[in-house]
């Protein structure tokens, strides 16, 4: 059996921009045997360890960030919906409890981690819901058929979950990491670590490993 070859995701539910680059990074698992591994963040301690600025702040990238989030939807074929309140969703209220309950599943569920992932994000961007209310996190998780949801949401509370959190973002840092969607892979010819920043470097990557980038919906051979 073929090696399969690593990508590490890094990614925050506050970044509609990652849910556009994990969906493609998911119809490529199979095509390209890619073992992917999903690294939630805290995406705040990565702006600001970088000194980056939000892509919907300042005038101009708000202007451009809307309508391009849109396009980029509907290409992709997925059901994003803009939120009635976007300050208060993403700037005031962010993504902590959710990013907390994937980083327990990353430690106790993690065949579970790529279905949570998505049920999380389609709360936020799809039906607009507070992914930082308990009982909408609760949906997520059964939706996601996590095993035992009370035990996932009890140990997200807990120090090891927080510490799991911790180094992810520490890791993605280290990598230098300046926003959300990042990924890394290791180059098979090279050896490198080769890293990419945005949803729209899948076709970028597959060409770093040798791959053939066949579109926005690849045949799952």
């Amino acid at each position: 059996m073929a090696v399969r070859t690593q990508v590490k995701f890094y990614y925050d539910i506050i970044s509609p921009y990652s849910w556009f680059g994990f969906e493609s990074l998911c119809r490529y698992t199979k095509p390209w045997n890619l073992d992917l591994q999903l690294r939630p963040i805290n995406l705040g301690k990565i702006k600001k360890e970088s000194e980056n600025a939000p892509p919907g702040s300042g005038s101009f990238k708000g202007a451009m960030f809307f309508p391009d989030v849109r396009r980029a939807s509907e290409m992709m074929e997925l059901p994003y919906k803009p939120l009635e309140n976007f300050v208060q969703s993403v700037f005031i209220k962010g993504s902590l409890p959710t990013q907390k309950t994937l980083a327990a599943c990353q430690i106790l569920y993690p065949d579970h981690m790529e279905e949570l992932t998505r049920q999380s994000w389609l709360g936020l961007y799809s039906k607009d819901v507070d992914i930082t209310d308990k009982d909408n996190i609760i949906q997520f998780a059964e939706a996601a058929q996590i095993p035992d949801v009370d035990k996932l949401l009890e140990f997200s509370l807990g120090n090891e979950t927080r510490q799991q959190l911790i180094d992810n973002t520490a890791e993605a840092l280290e990598s230098k990491c300046f926003g959300a969607p990042w990924y890394t892979v290791t180059n098979p010819k090279t050896g490198r670590r080769e890293k990419f920043f945005g949803h729209d470097r899948v076709e970028m990557l597959g060409w770093v490993i040798g791959k053939e980038y066949k579109g926005h919906h690849p045949p799952q051979e």
